[in-house]
């Protein structure tokens, strides 16, 4: 079931990658030609896409690989990392639209007939959009998991922003005859600007501590110990639990000794059943064994 729903996961973002990419290329000679600056916001929210989804796209490949007893520190902080890229990279483009909304409030331009074919790609767009977010529901659902949710997030937001982009360009063109049609626009990628401005600066709040590594807090610990109580006449020796936290996803290393003649099949049916007990409690964990003495 895990590995099913990272697989269908992986491609969930290979192909918004291979979608976002060529609609990237499109968007940006659009806003060029036509000057909208819904269109110069859309590029340069396309591209943090391309960089999350591509994130996305590995971190989904290794998940898969990620077995129960292997060590993979690495993966949340990467995933944070590629958050952490993509709000920079947003935010100077929040700051560029911003200064050109500014100066169409100031001097105002009319709308160009590009505007009529900036109405039909968005509506491809759109249509993706929810196509995609479908797909990314279901995949949600197949799994609790911190990364999974997070995906889901982002495809809503995709969702939302170009639902909205497609109808302020689409009264832009319509209306582009009534005075101060033009106005419409820039007062609305101003208040895009802000909305972005402040749930990147939310996931920055959550993004920043996650880059470093952390331990669980004293109630988390306490539910795990309970959980190696399940186990405790499956082992000869408990030696401890060393709980890390990165990104998204918690990690839990079992310090335990089993009898010289312990068979495999022993061993990985105990490790099981703590790790289904350690899901219960925080789903999505990647619990590892540690044999102690070693």
């Amino acid at each position: 079931m895990r590995n099913d729903a990272f697989k269908e996961q992986e491609k969930i973002s290979l192909m918004e990658v291979l979608i976002e990419i060529p609609y990237f290329v499109i968007v940006v000679f659009m806003a060029a030609i036509s000057g909208s600056l819904m269109l110069m916001l859309d590029a340069f929210e396309t591209a943090g896409v391309i960089t999350q989804s591509g994130i996305s796209y590995g971190l989904s490949r290794k998940l898969q690989s990620s077995g129960t007893f292997k060590y993979d520190y690495g993966m949340g902080k990467i995933e944070s990392f590629g958050g952490l890229i993509s709000a920079v990279f947003l935010f100077i483009g929040l700051l560029i639209v911003l200064v050109f909304s500014i100066g169409e409030l100031i001097a105002p331009s009319e709308p160009g007939k590009a505007l009529l074919w900036a109405v039909f790609i968005k509506i491809g767009s759109v249509a993706l959009d929810i196509w995609l977010y479908r797909k990314q529901v279901r995949a949600a659902k197949s799994i609790e998991s911190g990364f999974m949710q997070s995906n889901l997030i982002n495809s809503q937001k995709v969702l939302a922003f170009d639902t909205i982009a497609l109808v302020t360009i689409s009264v832009t063109y319509i209306f582009r005859n009534i005075p101060y049609i033009e106005y419409i626009e820039p007062i609305i990628c101003i208040a895009c600007v802000v909305w972005f401005a402040y749930m990147s600066v939310k996931n920055l709040k959550v993004i920043i501590p996650d880059l470093l590594d952390k331990t669980l807090g004293e109630t988390e610990q306490l539910q795990i110990i309970k959980c190696v109580s399940k186990i405790y006449d499956s082992i000869d020796e408990f030696e401890g639990v060393r709980t890390r936290r990165s990104g998204h996803i918690t990690y839990i290393d079992l310090i335990v000794t089993f009898e010289d003649d312990e068979t495999y099949a022993k061993i990985r049916s105990t490790v099981e059943k703590f790790d289904t007990a350690i899901q219960e409690i925080l789903p999505g964990s990647v619990v590892s064994l540690i044999i102690g003495g070693a």
